[in-house]
């Protein structure tokens, strides 16, 4: 029988794309059955604080209101038949799944959704100048190669090829809801195209650069096939790419975790003054803002200021360890 529990209104054009957000954010109540009308779907969630509801207030307006939910019939979930919660990325018909009990986990998985094709496991990790892992097969198909839909855009990625992960899902959205359509942004370590190829939806021109080729291979295909043609693809070294763009970008996106802070220079020059650096690191659990001293360090040698907008951890990355963003807008002395 229906009974009342807490559900999230939204137009259904935007329907798909909460839920799939709410999923990523471990926020949709699986035990009960979406609804919806002519005009609105409603998604059962679970409880949500004040950061995850303004997170998905990027994407659109919604209502939290009780709403009589079916239940939904009882599927024996992963979880349930492991009797412990594993570790797993999906992209595109791909399972990521720790080397740990790989094969048990692997089962369950694709025992559980017909559209996992393929599991493999990292032997490594991020590694080499190209940012890439090598990987293991465990169940399925033997590729590393796939399609991954996200925010209504298709990307391929050969996962062993040019890193990639749907983790961030949430913050690419984030992002794009702070870009206004003249905008031009400098995307300085690209990818296959998830930030670039988002953003480039909203504003009039995206500059996007990788240094691995595999990745701007990929870059370019994933232009096409979403039919994206306001964007400029290079290949090579961002520090030296980035020069002819002094001055020109209104937003940088600086997705290099592990080394972003020997691109800061490169950055700073290519922010507008008010241009924003969206600047992401890997850092202790006990000091997540670390890099701050050395934005600010980059910026007082060019004779510069920032000012910080927005800092907050994007997921966990290891134990003790987190991936943050921190949001600084560039001013430079006229």
């Amino acid at each position: 029988m229906p009974d009342d529990s807490l559900g999230l209104k939204v137009k259904r054009f935007y329907g798909e794309r909460f839920r799939r957000a709410l999923v990523e954010m471990k926020s949709f109540d699986r035990s009960r059955k979406i609804r919806s009308d002519e005009s609105y779907v409603y998604l059962p969630v679970l409880e949500m604080d004040d950061q995850s509801a303004a997170k998905l207030r990027f994407i659109a307006e919604f209502e939290l209101v009780p709403f009589n939910f079916e239940s939904e019939e009882h599927i024996q979930t992963v979880e349930e038949m492991l009797s412990f919660r594993p570790s797993f990325e999906v992209v595109g018909n791909i399972a990521m799944v720790e080397d740990n009990d790989a094969e048990k986990v692997a089962s369950a998985l694709m025992s559980t959704s017909k559209s996992i094709k393929t599991v493999i496991a990292p032997i490594s990790d991020v590694e080499g100048e190209f940012r890439t892992r090598r990987f293991r097969h465990v169940a399925g198909e033997v590729s590393t190669i796939t399609t991954h839909k996200e925010h209504g855009l298709r990307y391929r990625v050969d996962l062993e090829g040019a890193y990639f992960t749907p983790r961030l899902g949430t913050e690419r959205l984030r992002i794009a809801g702070l870009v206004h359509p003249a905008d031009v942004v400098l995307d300085m370590f690209a990818g296959v195209g998830p930030f670039a190829l988002l953003l480039a939806k909203r504003v009039d021109r995206v500059v996007a650069m990788d240094k691995n080729p595999v990745a701007v291979k990929y870059l370019r295909e994933n232009s096409l096939l979403n039919k994206i043609e306001n964007i400029e693809i290079l290949e090579g070294d961002a520090n030296v790419l980035a020069l002819p763009y002094e001055n020109m970008a209104d937003h940088v996106i600086m997705n290099l975790p592990h080394s972003a802070s020997l691109f800061l220079i490169a950055a700073l020059k290519a922010a507008k003054t008010g241009g924003t650096v969206h600047y992401y690191c890997i850092a202790p659990e006990v000091d997540l803002y670390k890099d701050e001293a050395l934005i600010r360090d980059a910026a007082q040698q060019m004779g510069y200021s920032v000012d910080v907008l927005y800092r907050s951890i994007v997921r966990s990355y290891a134990p003790h360890r987190h991936n943050v963003v921190i949001d600084f807008m560039v001013q430079k002395s006229q």
